[in-house]
């Protein structure tokens, strides 16, 4: 689907170009043109299994009313048709499907799962460090450590103040191996050095694109807010002049300005605000992404800080062992502070290498806090969530009910369950509705009552702020099934008066071969009245 953000003369004049082309499913690069639709309609996003479904076919089978689907469908039938996907159009366009509560629910499960994963895996660990006598937490292995490290320090000073002191010369081996020891302790302090700037480089590249995922929400709200401060305050007619306070008397032309009677291009505004929308749409899809990757990447490279970190200390403590070495002979003391400093050394290496396999323990008990400190939220959240969505439904489908029979009962008496009716149903999965539990009428009550719930649900929309069901509706079987000519026409009477009685701007379109006297002729009438001999169809 090719869309042009402007009035349809600017289109024609435009020729092929500013058009944007949509397909018709929606892909990683690109959305479907279902989806720039519903972002252009203020519609949520939609999640999971439904997303690829609900179609803009969809939406319109619950705004069109057509003549070949069954007079007990609650909604035009459709091929491969599922309960998911009825559901989600009701809900959506009732104003109650909540993109948020879905993404909450979906968290929670993939939350729990994890939890669960994580849970035996920790379990597991543990209990195998466990049974060994090991610790299993890194703090403790931490602090071991630099304790370690500490006695290795005072040892080395109690070696290097012997009373003996003889500066032996080191042997080419000992050289050998300290010149390959300097050279990882330049290695590992490079490594730790990059690391800390590539984590300075991502921490400032997500609190970078936070802030910009922030600014282009701010500004598609601020987009919104515009329009309707817009259709606010836009149709205030001025009866003074703000600048001299003198009353202006001089008429205007429509859809121009009172006091500089310069045209307002409405419709301009409105296509560029939409253009404006899908484009920030897509930056912030693009940036959620990129974030997602950055974050993953900082917290792999923090990780690493740790063990590399112990990695500089202990090769440092090598190097110095080495050297104090040759600065002392030995004493009384001297073999067991080297029978001592070996088991340090050896000691410390084996708690480096466990320190590597327990962050993965560590790393597992921080996850399963987080995840638990995650889900209660998530739980509290969608509580709220489905609790004003059970509101909002319950104060929908009651007025429905009432809109319904206030339409059944101005019937003309042809279902006397009509009149006495105090019930209706709708059930969406099912794709039916009942009237006190049944929809067993002939086949025009069938038609008359589907046609009432229709245009109930369509009322409901001018009634609701919440609705997002667009104030449109199409009905095209008015007349279906043998209706007969004065019950269609009080229909059409009916229909008037609750469209005259709402303040709302809407439209309703209407087909009939029997129009009411009183109705004919008027500016509801719209085009001929078409016959055997002025068809539809001319010319063709």
């Amino acid at each position: 689907m090719s869309i042009f953000w402007g009035s349809y003369e600017d289109s024609k004049k435009s020729g092929s170009e500013n058009w944007e082309i949509f397909p018709y499913k929606r892909s990683d690069n690109k959305k479907s043109f279902s989806n720039a639709l519903f972002l252009a309609l203020g519609f949520p996003e939609l999640r999971g299994d439904v997303d690829s479904n609900i179609t803009m076919h969809q939406i319109l089978r619950l705004i069109y009313i057509d003549q070949k689907s069954s007079t007990q469908d609650l909604m035009m039938s459709d091929n491969f048709d599922s309960s998911i996907t009825r559901t989600t159009v009701a809900d959506l366009l009732f104003g109650v499907y909540d993109d948020t509560l879905y993404t909450d629910k979906l968290e929670l499960r993939e939350s729990e799962k994890e939890q669960e994963i994580f849970k035996k895996q920790f379990e597991g660990i543990e209990s195998i460090y466990k049974s060994t006598g090991a610790e299993t937490k890194i703090d403790t292995i931490d602090a071991l450590i630099k304790e370690n490290l500490e006695q290795l320090k005072k040892i080395d000073e109690v070696l290097s103040n012997s009373d003996n002191v003889a500066n032996s010369d080191i042997d080419d081996e000992t050289q050998e191996i300290i010149a390959k020891l300097n050279d990882l302790f330049l290695g590992h302090k490079r490594e730790y050095a990059d690391t800390l700037k590539e984590i300075e480089y991502y921490e400032y590249e997500i609190l970078d694109s936070n802030e910009f995922i922030a600014s282009l929400t701010k500004r598609s709200l601020s987009i919104n807010e515009s329009l309707v401060t817009k259709e606010l305050f836009g149709n205030i007619d001025f009866t003074h002049c703000p600048h001299c306070l003198s009353e202006l008397t001089a008429t205007h032309p429509e859809h121009s300005c009172s006091l500089c009677k310069q045209v307002l291009p409405e419709e301009q505004i409105k296509s560029h605000h939409k253009k404006m929308q899908q484009e920030i749409d897509n930056q912030i899809r693009e940036s959620k992404m990129l974030l997602k990757d950055k974050q993953l990447k900082l917290q792999e490279l923090k990780s690493l800080i740790p063990s590399l970190n112990n990695e500089i200390r202990n090769t440092q403590s090598e190097i110095e062992s080495i050297l104090n070495k040759f600065k002392t002979n030995r004493n009384t003391n001297y073999d067991s502070l080297l029978i001592k400093k070996g088991e340090l050394t050896s000691k410390n290496n084996f708690l480096i290498q466990q320190q590597k396999a327990i962050s993965r323990i560590d790393a597992l008990r921080k996850e399963l806090k987080r995840l638990d400190f995650k889900i209660k939220e998530l739980k509290s959240s969608i509580i709220a969530k489905e609790t004003d969505k059970n509101l909002k439904l319950f104060s929908a489908r009651s007025f429905i009910q009432t809109k319904t029979l206030e339409i059944l009962k101005s019937d003309l008496g042809r279902q006397k369950e009509f009149a006495n009716a105090k019930k209706v149903e709708l059930d969406f999965s099912k794709n039916t509705f009942l009237l006190d539990g049944q929809n067993n009428f002939s086949e025009s009550s069938n038609v008359y009552l589907k046609n009432s719930i229709r245009f109930a649900i369509f009322f409901a929309s001018l009634q609701f702020g919440f609705f997002r069901f667009p104030r449109f509706i199409l009905c095209d079987n008015i007349e279906d099934k043998g209706m007969q000519p004065d019950r269609s026409k009080s229909f059409q009477r009916k229909i008037v008066e609750l469209s005259n009685s709402s303040n709302v701007e809407h439209q309703i379109i209407l087909t009939t071969s029997m129009v009411d006297e009183d109705l004919n002729g008027t500016e509801l009438c719209v085009g001929e009245f078409y016959d055997e001999n002025n068809k539809t169809l001319k010319n063709i």
